[in-house]
């Protein structure tokens, strides 16, 4: 390891244990600066503080793996969340210039210098205007209008009429992989995008999801029902991850290529998937996490499979990874996946 990287790692891990002495701590700089702002952010000084804990989490991550990309591309979407506040992006910058002044009192050497080169390039990337993300469910072709129709139908809380518009496509002839792919994937992508410019709350976000995922449970009898090919694989999200949608999809998409599928969901402690590979025996491990400083968990949990011996081949997949082209390979990973369709493709070339 060199100089670099034992100054990010250091970093890292006393970002870690003053987390919550310096989130306390730029929150009282920022409103002793701007007093008047506290009402744009909700009046919440708490809620200010919890912000400065996720950026401090999402920067300690950065710099442990030494890839500012996973700070700048968080600091890009927080600074569009909260243009949907009508907060301008020059309040952000502020605060992680109020951040760079805080860690400069915690930090020195090597990672001191790599926190404030990360800081600086966030700052970059988010002053000025903020381009908006375009919709993920443009198009007129009729999967593009289904995607738009079903989306819409669980915006307005209308489940049944959502459910509806599915089981026709499935019974006009429309595949199960394309209703994954073409619709849901890029309804939640849609959602996701929506969520992030607050156009919805984490609530209706949660409704929508819960929906497709109850929705998807409708095919099982169809996914099951492909002939086996004798191969296994433990599909699961690492500890503290809360998307599991994805990690669903990839499981179905496995079973429908005649895999025998033990699907571990949400939020999985490494001793639950730790059992689950002793007692099944998989020839794939696949390990999902759509948020940056869930990184560490992944690569804890591959380190913790490799070490218990007759590790299988192990997947990952999920924003960060298909974000930072290479990361998997700093996690321990075999390979990477950026969907179900992908996976499909990457898993069938080990087992050729």
């Amino acid at each position: 390891m060199n100089a670099v990287e034992c100054g990010g790692h250091a970093a890292s891990q006393v970002l870690k244990e003053r987390c919550e002495a310096i989130a306390q701590r730029v929150a009282s700089l920022y409103f002793e600066a701007h007093p008047l702002l506290a009402p744009r952010w909700k009046g919440d000084r708490q809620e200010f503080t919890e912000d400065n804990r996720r950026h401090l989490a999402h920067l300690g991550e950065a710099l442990f793996w030494g890839r500012p990309a996973l700070f700048t591309e968080y600091a890009a979407w927080a600074a569009s969340q909260l243009a949907g506040l009508n907060i301008p992006g020059e309040a952000l910058a502020f605060n992680l210039e109020l951040l760079r002044t805080a860690l400069a009192l915690e930090l020195e050497g090597e990672g001191g210098s790599l926190a404030s080169q990360y800081l600086d390039a966030a700052r970059a990337k988010i002053e000025g205007a903020t381009p908006e993300l375009s919709s993920y469910i443009g198009g007129s072709e009729p999967l593009d209008v289904l995607a738009r129709d079903y989306l819409a139908a669980l915006l307005r809380g209308e489940r049944h009429t959502a459910n509806r518009l599915i089981l026709g496509a499935a019974e006009s002839g429309t595949s199960i992989k394309d209703i994954y792919l073409l619709v849901f994937q890029r309804a939640q992508y849609e959602l996701g995008r929506l969520w992030h410019s607050n156009r919805i709350g984490v609530g209706q976000e949660h409704y929508c999801t819960s929906c497709t995922l109850l929705i998807m449970s409708q095919f099982f009898p169809r996914i099951l029902s492909a002939e086996r090919n004798g191969r296994r694989v433990v599909v699961t999200c690492v500890s503290g991850e809360l998307h599991q949608l994805g990690a669903r999809m990839l499981a179905d998409f496995l079973e429908m290529a005649g895999w025998d599928t033990f699907f571990l969901g949400a939020d999985t402690p490494i001793s639950g998937t730790l059992q689950q590979v002793a007692e099944r025996a998989p020839h794939v491990l696949a390990i999902s996490a759509s948020m940056p400083f869930h990184v560490q968990a992944v690569a804890d949990l591959i380190a913790a499979t490799r070490a218990a011996g007759s590790p299988p081949r192990i997947l990952v997949g999920g924003a960060p990874f298909n974000s930072l082209p290479g990361l998997w390979k700093d996690v321990g990973a075999d390979g990477c996946a950026r969907d179900a369709a992908e996976a499909i493709a990457v898993v069938g070339a080990w087992s050729a």
